[in-house]
């Protein structure tokens, strides 16, 4: 924790904090009093006395966003430089300047022009070959433009059901992680509705936020850079691990306590285990009579939110996790680079043997012979080489979807629902704090 001018108050890392003024003597020696009370008001006294505020309580005093933390002025160490594959112009796909939009479209693709690149070097040298052998005018080409269509029709009708089920799965993958977001929502909303004390309903609020910036990190976690998972630290927690929530301190710095980070530093999924404590608060809560008793509906209730907020996160861990079959995907990726192949080596024939129709013999073509022939080239380009780039950006395309905390062009804005989050629960403490004509209800009578 950050403890600045105001009490408890986080602060994001900027670039501007990166010189200090020089201090006084007697400034740093206030300063380090001040710091080493705090720290003994955290870690002291497990049992406080009764009447007073228990330590972990005091370290929910702080509120979930500064006041100089509005959406409006989000720090650019933040933005993750994310790109926002929903957020778009949707008018402009019915007009011509869709060819304009080329930043995250599937045409952006190094993989996708490699690939037609091999095929235009195939036909070329198809087409060298042919020139060469003798004979080879004599080959019709009607019969080798079919060579390579019998697959088009085929190739096609299993792209269209991958690319639907991968946009199923995608969209599965976004309300399952919303469903976390709205549950944390939901559980302020309860213990406002019952009115909470202010650090009881900031550390519930907190506990749902952590699980989601550590869900979300943990599935945009990058390369293991060569250091193996298996590496167990001192303390029992893995590299992985270390890195995660060294990420989430980098990102979003205050949001767990110190004892609490150690605890949960033991286990991998702790995103999932930190509702375990919210269930355990809940309880506990009812049995101080901060809130209804277990046997009675309202407890009920609030703990269907604790069980949705659990069940969502296993969903969206299971639908990053659990991918197609390696079978049915790597068949239909064969299929679509044979069907590539193919068409290449087709157009590379019917390339060569018009080479051969018009400096072979020798002869002088008419007008129409000239027309023929680059109508005929024309044509077989389309089918065998514009048809083929098709399908490889279909392939692409259901590839990313599939995978959408994998691939930048469709990863999920995570980190925008995220920051939409902390508004939200900021705003809705402060109006539950403030109404306008009435008191705060308090279930717990004094």
């Amino acid at each position: 924790l950050k403890f600045g001018s105001k009490e408890g108050a986080i602060s994001y890392p900027t670039e501007s904090t990166s010189v200090i003024p020089q201090r006084s003597v007697a400034v740093q020696r206030r300063n380090t009093s001040e710091l080493l009370q705090r720290s003994i008001a955290v870690t002291a006294m497990a049992t406080p006395p009764a009447g007073a505020a228990s330590p972990v309580a005091l370290g929910e005093r702080q509120p979930l966003l500064s006041p100089d933390q509005k959406l409006g002025a989000t720090p650019t160490s933040l933005l993750d430089d994310e790109w926002d594959s929903t957020h778009y112009d949707i008018t402009k796909m019915t007009s011509w300047a869709v060819f304009g939009m080329v930043t995250g479209c599937a045409w952006d693709n190094y993989s996708l022009w490699r690939c037609t690149g091999c095929a235009i070097l195939l036909s070329c040298t198809v087409a060298v070959i042919i020139v060469f052998i003798p004979h080879s005018s004599l080959v019709a080409p009607e019969k080798v433009e079919k060579m390579g269509t019998f697959l088009n029709v085929f190739v096609g009708l299993l792209l269209g059901f991958f690319l639907s089920s991968s946009m199923n799965r995608w969209y599965r993958c976004v309300s399952a992680f919303l469903e976390l977001l709205d549950a944390v929502r939901s559980m302020q909303m309860q213990m406002t509705a019952l009115g909470v004390t202010q650090e009881r309903t900031n550390m519930l609020s907190r506990y749902g936020l952590l699980s989601a910036w550590l869900l979300h990190l943990s599935l945009n976690m990058e390369a293991n850079e060569g250091i193996p998972d298996e590496s167990e630290e001192a303390h029992g927690s893995s590299a992985k691990t270390k890195r995660l929530w060294q990420s989430l301190e980098a990102k979003r710095p205050g949001l767990v306590l110190p004892k609490e980070k150690e605890l949960l530093m033991q286990h991998d999924e702790s995103y999932a285990l930190l509702w375990t404590w919210v269930a355990s608060l809940i309880g506990r809560m009812a049995q101080n009579g901060e809130i209804p008793p277990m046997p009675s509906p309202t407890y009920g209730r609030i703990l269907n939110i604790v069980q949705l907020a659990y069940g969502s996160i296993r969903d969206v861990r299971a639908l990053h996790l659990i991918k197609a079959p390696f079978i049915y995907v790597h068949t239909l990726a064969i299929l679509v680079h044979v069907n590539n192949i193919l068409n290449a080596i087709g157009f590379g024939l019917v390339l060569g043997i018009a080479v051969l129709q018009v400096i072979g013999d020798g002869t002088v073509h008419t007008k129409s012979t000239w027309a023929n022939v680059c109508c005929s080239l024309f044509m077989q380009f389309c089918f065998s080489m514009v048809a083929p780039l098709l399908y490889l950006a279909l392939l692409e395309v259901s590839v990313c979807v599939a995978q959408p905390f994998t691939y930048q062009d469709a990863k999920i804005p995570a980190f925008k629902f995220l920051k939409g989050l902390e508004g939200d629960l900021k705003n809705a403490a402060e109006l539950g704090d403030n109404p306008p004509y009435w008191d705060k209800p308090c279930f717990k009578t004094k």
